[in-house]
């Protein structure tokens, strides 16, 4: 029996954090992400995801302690994305993320497969700008 919590089914997890779906099914068949069957239909319980983004993003509880962080909500970028809104080439994007000077992570093997969260590149904007100052 499936405990009293939400299930998702693959497009609304992807939906949910900001990935596409393909990307869903490959964390799912490389067993990063844990999903159930019902029937022929894959779902994915809500404490599972909660797990699998605190294993890569970390405990965000901890992180969303001043009001700020709270309001701004949780967001996935790819580096592509953050090559937009940075005004940078992407490959400058995976220089920085290689480096470990913007944070992110990989879920597949693959240039493109780099997530960087909201608030690491929140951080990496503040930690740039400082030096600008």
């Amino acid at each position: 029996m499936i405990d009293d919590q939400n299930l998702y089914t693959i497009k609304e997890a992807a939906e949910l954090i900001g990935i596409s779906e393909s990307e869903i099914i490959n964390l799912i068949m490389q067993k990063q992400l844990t999903a159930i069957r019902i029937g022929k239909a894959v779902r994915i319980k809500e404490k599972d995801l909660d797990k699998f983004l605190d294993m890569f993003v970390g405990n965000q509880d901890t992180k969303q302690k001043d009001n700020e962080s709270k309001d701004s909500g949780f967001m996935l970028y790819s580096a592509e994305q953050v090559a937009k809104i940075l005004q940078l080439s992407v490959d400058n994007i995976w220089n920085l993320l290689k480096n470990g000077k913007l944070k992110g992570f990989k879920i597949r093997e693959g240039r493109s497969s780099w997530r960087i969260t909201s608030d690491n590149l929140k951080e990496f904007i503040e930690a740039r700008t400082k030096n600008l100052i």
